[in-house]
């Protein structure tokens, strides 16, 4: 059996196959959200879930200004980061809520998740930064309970996976007034909210 083993070709088909999966999505999206949908289809294998993905007040170009001057990512998990630190310009601040430190203290103390004790910990990281949960809708809850005091990230990446709390955290969400790109329902995890971040990353190098 034959099979492509060069990277970059096999990236070249993938996309050629994505776009014409999402051909249709075109005339709904403008170019950047298509940009970012083919990102998250390109992630997960999954081109339904372009149908479930929100771009809630202009998320795409709040979050390329943002990144564009330097602001700070937040992530919920490791494995957020670790999906986007090799495209992070140099200087870019990432950090980390699951492994603030404190983060672990707090969790057992209050009888919360690391996530959401890494958030609260984060409160004064928050504002202006890029904000992407791909895990923990903990997390999510985390950053909603800080922007009802006055605490507004630059974007949240909403895309939390599992089936405790992660939709009803993503419609909160959907529900203030904050940039956000969203998977809506049970769908997520830390490759959506990476390839999200990824795509801005292009996006704001003009890489595409």
């Amino acid at each position: 059996m034959e099979f492509l083993c060069n990277p970059r070709a096999i990236e070249a088909q993938s996309m050629a196959i994505i776009e014409e999966l999402l051909a249709p999505w075109r005339r709904v999206l403008s170019r950047e959200e298509f940009l970012v949908a083919r990102r998250v289809v390109h992630a997960t294998g999954d081109p339904e879930v372009v149908a479930h993905l929100v771009f809630h007040h202009a998320p795409v170009a709040a979050g390329v200004a943002a990144l564009r001057q330097g602001t700070r990512l937040v992530c919920d998990v490791q494995m957020v980061a670790a999906g986007i630190r090799g495209r992070l310009p140099e200087g870019t601040e990432i950090r980390v809520a699951v492994a603030e430190p404190g983060a672990a203290a707090e969790a057992s103390r209050d009888g919360v998740t690391r996530a959401l004790a890494g958030i609260r910990l984060l409160q004064t990281t928050l504002a202006g930064s890029v904000v992407a949960v791909g895990n923990a809708p903990t997390a999510l809850y985390g950053v909603l309970e800080l922007y009802r005091v006055g605490i507004r990230p630059a974007l949240v990446i909403g895309a939390p996976v599992g089936f405790v709390g992660a939709a009803e955290a993503k419609e909160a969400l959907l529900a203030t007034d904050l940039p956000a790109v969203v998977l809506r329902g049970t769908r997520g995890g830390s490759a959506v909210a990476a390839a999200v971040v990824n795509a801005l990353f292009s996006l704001a190098a003009a890489a595409y």
